[in-house]
């Protein structure tokens, strides 16, 4: 089976599962950093959220583009699809922290 095709099979459900929870979960420290009643919580929270996406479809796109090595076995196949979804949920891990990392140093400064 092709590589490209295993890793979008496996990623796409993924970062869609990931997102949703991510966004359900951040709502409630944007309204708490935000107040709960703000708009601009909420509109935060959807920016992020199109960010989100936006980031996963290029990781997704950049990775289905890349050229697959010579994989003779199993074994090679599975290392490459592991190595190629370890790299996007690092990039969007990190991401989504400095992200996580700016709405509590903002928030900081509002109660300070």
């Amino acid at each position: 089976m092709n590589v490209r095709l295993v890793f979008a099979i496996i990623y796409t459900p993924l970062m869609i599962a990931l997102g949703e929870i991510i966004h359900a979960q951040g709502r409630k420290l944007l309204q708490h950093a935000f107040d709960s009643s703000s708009p601009v919580a909420a509109a935060i929270g959807n920016l992020l959220r199109l960010g989100w996406y936006i980031t996963s479809a290029g990781l997704l796109l950049w990775n289905l583009g890349m050229e697959s090595g010579e994989q003779n076995t199993l074994s090679q196949r599975w290392t490459e699809i592991s190595l190629r979804l370890g790299i996007a949920l690092f990039v969007v891990g990190v991401l989504h922290g400095l992200n996580i990392l700016a709405v509590s140093l903002f928030h900081r400064k509002n109660t300070v």
